[in-house]
């Protein structure tokens, strides 16, 4: 048990350092908010402001998406307000007319720092598999300004039958502002034990990250951010899952002594007695 616990510490802290690296990497191509899932367009530090995509490049490379029941993942580096979702069903939308609102700003007025994953409406019904769309979202932020501009990012997809979409979305929230774990409503000390030591290291981690991104002028990067974040998410489903496996083993071991004490306990001579004997 000592040995598997230990390597599930090293998964642990190998995937929080992994995802961070990866995440670091992404955020160098990458505005205020992204796209984690479906892939965006190439993003263009020039043209990250112009409509309709943020970038001059057109339609490269178009991501599965279900015809039902569709999610959006977004990552943020830097906090953003009025975050609107729309969706073209052109094959390439030149104009922001070209699009049609599916989660009105209203519904999203902040993001912070970190990741967020929003149900998309179902396409029209003459929208059938095999049609092709595009996703956008038009959002403002104070990006390295000090005042709020309007930017835009697109990604470019195909409907496929729901039933032939096996792709795992990454899809959770989570922040570096409301990010937080709570033990009180544990019931039993090994299953305290365990959600006290997750919240602990998800504390620290975001506190760590908290403190770095307000140390210097540009904050930590919303990839990085976003690796940590997913990190910690793994690390506490990991921390959750070895507690459970340790309070099985001690339930086991628990009535393994009692059945054990309770054979012992028989009073064979006396529960013999008045047994019909045989000729």
């Amino acid at each position: 048990m000592a040995l598997f616990l230990s390597l599930l510490l090293l998964v642990r802290l190998y995937g929080a350092t992994a995802l961070a690296e990866h995440g670091e990497e992404y955020s160098k191509s990458m505005g205020p908010i992204a796209f984690m899932w479906p892939p965006d367009r190439v993003w263009d530090t020039d043209h990250d402001n112009s409509a309709p995509c943020g970038t001059p490049s057109g339609v490269a490379n178009r991501t599965d998406f279900p015809l039902l029941n569709g999610q959006v993942a977004l990552v943020a580096q830097d906090e953003s307000w009025s975050i609107q979702v729309a969706v073209s069903y052109k094959d390439n939308p030149s104009s922001n007319d070209d699009f049609e609102p599916v989660i009105a700003a209203t519904r999203i007025p902040s993001l912070a720092e970190g990741h967020q994953c929003y149900p998309l409406p179902n396409p029209p019904a003459d929208v059938e598999a095999g049609s092709n769309a595009t996703v956008q979202i038009k959002y403002l932020s104070e990006f390295d300004t000090e005042k709020n501009q309007t930017f835009y990012a697109c990604a470019d997809i195909t409907y496929v039958p729901t039933s032939a979409f096996t792709y795992q979305v990454p899809c959770f929230n989570a922040t570096v502002d409301d990010y937080s774990m709570s033990d009180s409503d544990s019931g039993d000390d090994t299953a305290n034990a365990t959600s006290s030591a997750a919240s602990s290291g998800a504390s620290a981690t975001l506190g760590a990250t908290t403190e770095t991104s307000k140390s210097s002028s540009s904050g930590l990067s919303g990839g990085a951010i976003a690796g940590i974040v997913v990190g910690v998410v793994a690390g506490v489903a990991i921390s959750i899952a070895a507690g459970l496996l340790l309070w099985r083993h001690s339930q086991l071991k628990k009535r393994a002594r009692q059945q054990a004490a309770s054979v012992r306990a028989v009073d064979w001579e006396k529960s013999m007695q008045g047994l019909p004997t045989t000729a």
